[in-house]
């Protein structure tokens, strides 16, 4: 069995090296207020999109959400479950929706801490948490599977690497079990688990007894993902509610593969300078397989997913589907800022880090975690609607594509899931998500519910002004509409008409 790590430090390949005091209590010091900002100050700010439809998931119990997950959200019922657990136990609110995320990314956090002491060094480690704490941050606060899917993640891969290292069961069985545990936390996230696969078949290229051993690992998680197979089935006659509606643009898929994205151009540019003055360098900073492992850790799942489309009709290439090379992306730019010399410069640089992560994603930049603030814009809605005017709602699911979904019994509550959390009008009027640029009877019928009214509101999530223009071509030159109020990325307009009717 391979022993890489007390090999390679005796022939001095990894120096673990004794991080400065001074700068642990930066480090740490840097990752509190971060975690204060990011984590318990945005943890009760108003859900979004769909953080609601995990709300309208759980809201009836275990057994309406194990039945609701094959029609929605996309994962097994597994997570829907925690999130059941934690309600049951602490109540209904943004929190208790949000608290099985923040345990987990905590565990993740501690994973990666020692993922990282054994590809690297102590001092590197607390870089590398640092670093995932600012690209990795707003999952462990939202009410969806992804931290749940990177505490398996990065646990799997620890035991992995301490079953290379000892060859004991108890971390193959560990592998195993936290293998199974992504795939149920979300299936694209498991994605995540091939780079430690390919990792492990170098490492035991030249062990026939260790291969085979690895095979009954895959073998054994493959066992235990069997009970997912008609979940798998219900969410693939599916797909197209799960898939972006277009192929990403060049900008999108350079961001998607540069390592912790404009964070990693920083890094990267100032690693490169710093190689240039002579005063970084990785040389004997970890051996060649685990920067094997830490580079397609940071890229393989964006690169899949970009690829993804040649082979079929799946269009993924969205952010979060693509965060399981989160972990593999902090210890890639921990590891770069870890070897810049002097010690003031790698301050300077996690500092910078730092404020730059909280004034993006923390509250002096957007009012919620996620950007939309349903609850303010529900409370403004309601107020309206007591004063006699209708308010319009276009649902912010793509999963609401005509009037046909809106009808659907399965959908009709969670297509509009802010309204049920936050308390929508009684009589509201639902719109499609979809653009409508054309008059069908149901366009016509919501024409007749407005056309009397001196005043009329339209709420939606994306800012799509065609039934907009739709409304006033029907109505007439004596009406006019303005963008009356935002919520973040939660949109308001109003509608003014001179002598209705």
């Amino acid at each position: 069995m391979l022993i890489e790590t007390a090999a390679a430090k005796s022939q001095g390949i990894v120096e673990d090296s004794v991080p400065d005091t001074t700068e642990t209590l930066w480090i740490v010091a840097l990752a509190a207020g971060l975690m204060v900002q990011l984590w318990f100050g945005m943890i009760g700010t108003s859900l979004w999109r769909d953080e609601t439809g995990t709300w309208w998931a759980v809201a009836d119990g275990a057994a309406a959400a194990i039945r609701r997950s094959f029609y929605w959200g996309g994962t097994s019922p597994f997570y829907f479950l925690t999130v059941c657990a934690s309600t049951r136990l602490l109540g209904p609110s943004q929190i208790s929706l949000r608290l099985p995320s923040l345990f987990a990314m905590a565990g993740a956090i501690y994973f990666l801490y020692k993922i990282a002491l054994r590809l690297y060094d102590r001092a590197s480690a607390a870089v590398v948490v640092l670093v995932f704490l600012c690209i990795a941050s707003f999952y462990a606060i939202e009410a969806r599977p992804y931290a749940l899917a990177m505490l398996g993640l990065t646990a799997s891969t620890w035991a992995l690497l301490r079953w290379l290292d000892t060859g004991r069961f108890i971390h193959a069985a560990i592998y195993v079990v936290m293998g199974a545990w992504v795939v149920y936390a979300h299936y694209l996230l498991a994605l995540g688990l091939v780079p430690g696969a390919i990792f492990a078949a170098v490492c035991l290229r030249r062990e026939s007894r260790g291969l085979a051993w690895l095979g009954c690992f895959f073998a054994s998680l493959g066992l235990l993902c069997l009970p997912l197979a008609r979940h798998l089935q219900s969410l693939s006659a599916t797909r197209s509610a799960h898939t972006v509606a277009a192929a990403p643009s060049v900008p999108q898929i350079v961001e998607g593969l540069m390592p912790g994205a404009l964070a990693g151009v920083l890094i990267l540019g100032v690693w490169v300078y710093s190689v240039w003055r002579g005063e970084a360098g990785l040389t004997g900073k970890c051996t060649a397989p685990s920067a094997l492992l830490i580079g397609t850790w940071s890229v393989f799942a964006p690169v899949f997913l970009v690829l993804l489309p040649l082979f079929g009709d799946f269009h993924l290439f969205v952010d979060r589907y693509y965060s399981s090379a989160l972990p593999g992306q902090a210890l890639l730019l921990g590891g770069l800022i870890s070897s810049i010399r002097p010690g003031f410069a790698r301050k300077a640089l996690l500092v910078l880090l730092v404020v730059g992560t909280i004034l993006v994603q923390g509250k002096f930049s957007v009012r919620s975690h996620g950007g939309e603030d349903w609850r303010a814009a529900m409370a403004f809605v309601n107020h309206q609607a007591e004063t006699g005017a209708p308010v319009l709602f276009q649902s912010g699911f793509v999963e609401a594509s005509d009037f046909a979904a809106l009808r659907d019994p399965k959908l009709r509550d969670v297509l509009f899931a802010p309204q049920l959390v936050y308390g929508g009008p009684a009589q509201s009027i639902r719109l499609p998500h979809a653009s409508v640029r054309t008059s069908t009877p149901d366009m016509e019928r919501i024409f007749r519910q407005v056309e009397h009214a001196p005043r009329f509101f339209l709420l939606q999530a994306d800012y799509d002004r065609s039934f907009e223009m739709w409304l006033l071509g029907k109505l007439g030159p004596a009406c006019a509409s303005e963008l009356a109020e935002t919520f973040g990325e939660v949109y308001l307009t109003r509608f003014t008409c001179e002598n209705p009717g």
